[in-house]
């Protein structure tokens, strides 16, 4: 008997083409996610330090006016910075719920084809082994009956 051989390969070869486009597409939009919240997170940090310098001062008594207005403007744009950065990643969920969805349907059609795949090897090993014990049968009855012939005379 021949080799098994799906005859849907191609397909299943494209489903999975198309799956693993579409993981990579939604590991890059989480990428850009994972950037923005790692840039709200540096300006946390920057902001709680430099918090912690400017609360430094004030208890020595050592701060002048301009570093007070410096201080607070360091805080706007840092607020503004991470609402920003947050404004992109809530933008963004959409998409990747979207992209997530597809992933999921692309996932189930590349299972179909699959598990038809699994179905048509397993009706193949059937035949395959039909068809070796139908050999070894014939092969016993040959023997069998050579033997009859060879106690016959």
């Amino acid at each position: 008997m021949k080799k098994f051989k799906f005859k849907l390969q191609t397909l299943l070869d494209l489903r999975e083409a198309r799956e693993k486009e579409i993981k990579n597409e939604l590991a890059a939009l989480l990428s850009i996610q994972n950037i923005e919240r790692m840039k709200q997170e540096e300006f946390r940090a920057k902001m709680a330090a430099e918090s912690g310098r400017f609360a430094g001062k004030m208890r020595k008594g050592d701060f002048s006016y301009a570093e007070s207005r410096m201080y607070e403007r360091f805080v706007e744009f840092g607020h503004r910075v991470i609402e920003v950065a947050q404004q992109r990643i809530d933008a963004m969920e959409g998409e990747i719920s979207k992209v997530r969805e597809r992933l999921v349907e692309a996932s189930r059609e590349k299972r179909i084809v699959e598990k038809l795949r699994e179905r048509k090897k397993e009706e193949y090993l059937y035949e395959l082994n039909r068809e070796i014990a139908k050999e070894n049968d014939d092969a016993n009855q040959k023997l069998f009956q050579r033997r009859i012939r060879e106690q016959a005379m």
